[in-house]
């Protein structure tokens, strides 16, 4: 480039929709404002399992077909602006001869599909973690323990694993005939009217272990490894996951709601001496779906410590169910019921 000239801006022009070779963009414009509010959504949709999504997909794609003509191509836009979407409407039968009632057919069964891709590759983007290492992440490691998702443990020692795979064939007589040989203790009771040591019967388990052949014994170790190796890779692969919105996984979320809120809400009191107590309202799974609320347990801090006190959902009870659980109630019935 010669000396005091200047580099010019390349720059790049859309091609037209018409122009184009591939369906890449297909939605763009008008398709897309019409898909894209559903997206949430359909990803909450696609997490309670494939009915949800087929159903909810269905409606997507009703609402779809009502506003964009069938008959419009993929590079022409539809008029502005689009009629309102009315899902309880009749919809207007067309007079199609049978060569039309097929090119239809055909046209929305492709649409559909093309729809349900569309819908499909948008919500697991909206999915994705936004940290790359759950493990490093202290939101995801919190959120474990409200879904319930327990870390991996270590591999077994090997002659723990020996316990784990053989101890009722091959360790329980030794132990129960050892503990029966020992029928006194030092303070005279009898060992027979005892529960079996956890130590006597690890210690007796050691015992085997070490009379085993190497080769025996590399091999259980190897599979103490090997379990120990898939436990981590299984517990990695839940917490890469988002939780999921199964009524099943929901529901054990709800059942644990109780422990991990309390264990929060110790620590706010821990930190700032105020005392808090947490309610939850909504549709449980449990219940086939009825509005309930729970607040059971979810509660730090007591009023008179010289009394023994007690958290603010024991204090007055019948006051409590109907200031603060009947009104929760009634407002629950206007965010979840039409």
């Amino acid at each position: 480039m010669a000396k005091g000239t200047t580099k010019r801006k390349r720059t790049w022009k859309r091609i037209a929709k018409k122009d184009r070779r591939n369906l890449k963009m297909w939605a763009e414009g008008a398709r897309e404002s019409i898909l894209t509010p559903h997206i949430p959504a359909y990803a909450d949709a696609l997490e309670r399992g494939w009915r949800a999504e087929r159903d909810y997909l269905a409606e997507v794609c009703i609402e779809f077909h009502a506003r964009i003509p069938w008959r419009l191509e993929d590079s022409e836009e539809p008029e502005f602006p689009l009629a309102e979407y009315d899902p309880l409407a009749i919809p207007v039968a067309e007079e199609l001869d049978e060569e039309e009632v097929e090119m239809k057919r055909l046209r929305v069964e492709t649409l559909n599909a093309r729809i349900g891709r569309w819908m499909k590759y948008r919500a697991r983007r909206l999915r994705k973690p936004t940290i790359s290492d759950p493990l490093r992440d202290p939101w995801a490691l919190l959120l474990a323990k409200l879904v319930g998702i327990t870390p991996a443990h270590k591999a077994r020692q090997g002659y723990q694993q020996y316990m784990h795979e053989s101890y009722a064939t091959d360790i329980d007589p030794v132990v129960q005939a050892r503990w029966k040989a020992r029928p006194v203790t030092e303070d005279g009771t009898t060992l027979k009217t005892k529960g079996i040591d956890a130590n006597f019967r690890a210690e007796v388990a050691r015992e085997l272990f070490r009379e085993l052949p190497t080769e025996q014994q590399e091999a259980i170790r190897q599979r103490a490894r090997d379990e120990a190796q898939r436990d981590k890779e299984e517990y990695v692969r839940q917490m890469r996951d988002l939780p999921s919105k199964k009524p099943e996984d929901r529901q054990r979320c709800i059942d644990n709601l109780g422990q991990f809120m309390t264990n929060v809400l110790r620590g706010v009191y821990e930190r700032t001496g105020l005392s808090s107590f947490a309610v939850f309202g909504g549709p449980m799974p449990a219940f086939g779906g009825d509005l309930r609320t729970t607040h059971s347990s979810v509660s730090y801090g007591v009023n008179d410590r010289s009394a023994g006190g007690c958290h603010f959902p024991q204090w007055v009870k019948p006051r409590f169910g109907r200031d603060v659980l009947d009104f929760m109630k009634e407002w629950l019935k206007t965010a979840y019921c039409e």
